[in-house]
């Protein structure tokens, strides 16, 4: 390298720093924000904070964007060949009207003079219709798809300030929500006002969900609410009857809304509801132990969901999708003392009103029943959550879902020696709603909705239709009105 090309590169890199140094200074400042902590919000509530703009030298400006932005990425490991494919979406965006009066006149920001913006976004309780502008099976998609979607995939800092969210989502795919200020300059060439400069401050939402219909289970479903089990002596001995365990969809585990404390552990109940079909006077197998286990499924896609994800034998890698899923051990009991009580029918036609009256969650008679004597037990399960974990609602969007379930197994013994303990097992669906604020939540946290508060919640908002983006370097930021669709990127090689 030549002296003079040393000299200019070093000219240019200290006039890069100077340039650098010499751009505003834009800082975000949220209400109620706490050191090294995420600010959480839900349904209703209010994203308030100031932006403030600092410059070192007079400097002109076009205006200042102040917007809370909504976004989810997918990242797909493709089957066909080497490498991935993914999508992202923007499917919010707010932004904060500012009057021609709150600019300072002429629109120039003195060196040395600090500026204060207050902004005021209220957290929506759905999404624009375009926002889902994709072919669906059903209206119900539809529905589900512009319900506001909670932050998933991202590991913030959680209440306590030194625990990492482990909300069990894969890297591959992300809702991240933030707050972005930009300063924008007009350009010489008459095209778009650019950016000169600009920050971003990420903030977590979970909406309040609400309780939906039960799950209906296809035949392709991994879901399974009742199972027959054939009890022998022994392998290639006698069989003593037919086992039947049968269950229904629980009620839902209720989340409180991120800025309670809660005060108690949440959880709810499941009960198994068992069914023992003798040959002749044989007597129900005693039982062993129950486990259970918490399954969390999250759903990606590359495209547009067209209708609710489940489970199936066909690998998602081969149609650009894929599932990820963890499961976190719940509990393990002792049920040996479950008491088995017995039933007599003085014919066929009992049993056939006791099939008939019995719904999803009971047990009616197996399929080889042709006694009069039956046997019955139920077992009552609590389904307490471990808190070392995070839980988001279930939710369906455009590119990603989440949905629970929970897997329970029965031991039980037979009168001849295994080598492995029998197990019949089931697999439930359970859904996770947020709760809203509750009027006695609201007097134990000393909350009080004002009417300046309704008066804001319901002012008039200027909304813009949101677009799809994934981190636009702070140069050359366009707003686009147009609706949104699902970029696609491609041939990213893996290592």
């Amino acid at each position: 390298m030549s002296a003079a090309t040393s000299i200019l590169s070093s000219g240019s890199e200290k006039l890069d720093a100077w340039t650098r140094r010499a751009q505003p200074k834009v800082e975000i400042d949220l209400a109620g924000q706490k050191a090294g902590r995420v600010n959480s919000y839900t349904t209703g509530e209010s994203v308030e904070g100031v932006v403030s703009i600092t410059a070192e030298h007079d400097t002109r400006f076009e205006e200042i964007e102040i917007v809370l932005e909504g976004r989810s990425r997918t990242t797909v490991e493709r089957a066909s060949c080497p490498g991935r494919t993914g999508s992202q979406q923007m499917f919010l965006k707010l932004r904060q009207p500012i009057e021609d009066d709150e600019y300072p006149t002429p629109r120039v920001l003195e060196g040395g003079r600090s500026y204060q913006f207050p902004f005021t976004f209220v957290v929506p309780d759905c999404l624009l219709p375009q926002v889902c502008s994709h072919t669906k099976q059903n209206a119900h998609v539809g529905r589900s798809h512009t319900m506001l979607p909670p932050t998933l995939g991202d590991p913030m800092l959680a209440s306590d300030g030194k625990t990492l969210i482990d909300d069990m989502a894969p890297d591959m795919s992300q809702v991240a929500y933030i707050v972005r200020a930009s300063l924008h300059q007009k350009r010489h060439d008459g095209q778009a006002a650019k950016s000169i400069a600009g920050v971003a401050k990420k903030v977590r939402i979970i909406p309040v969900v609400e309780e939906e219909p039960p799950v209906e289970i296809s035949e392709l479903s991994s879901l399974c609410l009742r199972k027959e089990k054939t009890i022998k002596r022994g392998t290639l001995r006698s069989t003593l009857g037919r086992l039947v365990a049968g269950t229904s969809q629980p009620k839902p585990i209720q989340l409180l809304p991120p800025s309670c404390e809660p005060s108690d552990t949440v959880s709810t109940v499941t009960t198994v509801n068992l069914r023992f079909d003798p040959v002749g006077n044989e007597q129900p197998p005693p039982l062993g132990t129950m486990t259970s286990k918490l399954r969390s499924s999250t759903f990606y896609s590359a495209s547009p969901w067209e209708d609710f994800p489940h489970g199936t034998g066909v690998p998602f890698s081969q149609v650009g999708r894929g599932l990820y899923s963890e499961a976190v051990p719940l509990s393990t009991m002792c049920v040996a003392s479950a008491q088995w009580t017995k039933h007599t029918s003085d014919s066929r036609r009992d049993s056939a009103d006791s099939a008939s009256s019995s719904d999803s969650s009971s047990t009616g008679p197996s399929s080889t029943f042709a006694g009069d004597t039956y046997y019955t037990a139920s077992i009552v399960i609590p389904i307490t959550l471990p808190k070392n974990k995070t839980y988001v609602p279930t939710f369906h969007s455009c590119l990603i879902s989440r949905t629970y379930s929970l897997e329970l197994s029965l031991t039980y013994h037979t009168p001849a020696a295994n080598i492995m303990t029998p197990t019949v097992s089931l697999r439930v669906p359970i859904q996770f709603t947020s709760q809203n604020y509750s009027e006695s939540i609201k007097s134990s946290l000393g909350l009080v909705v004002t009417q300046e508060e309704l008066d804001e919640f319901f002012q008039p908002r200027n909304v813009t239709s949101p677009t799809n983006f994934f981190d636009p370097p702070a140069s050359d930021v366009v707003v686009e009105l147009a609706p949104p669709g699902y970029s696609e990127t491609v041939g990213v090689a893996t290592r």
